[in-house]
């Protein structure tokens, strides 16, 4: 629904490997979603989900 609004950018942080939830005091949890996931999502939503870099050129795997 968020697509539809104007929401480009889905997640600033997928693989959360610096563990920033903990380290910010929360109790432990995994709120994230798996590529495939996401890639659903936006398929969903008649849309294509593309991986992006720091500088926003797309990511080729």
């Amino acid at each position: 629904m968020a697509l539809a609004f104007g929401a480009d950018d889905i997640d600033g942080t997928i693989d959360d490997s610096t563990k920033i939830y903990s380290m910010s005091g929360a109790e432990e949890q995994h709120p994230r979603l798996t590529i495939a996931e996401i890639e659903r999502m936006a398929a969903g939503a008649g849309l294509r989900a593309v991986e992006r870099d720091t500088v926003y050129n797309e990511i080729k795997h």
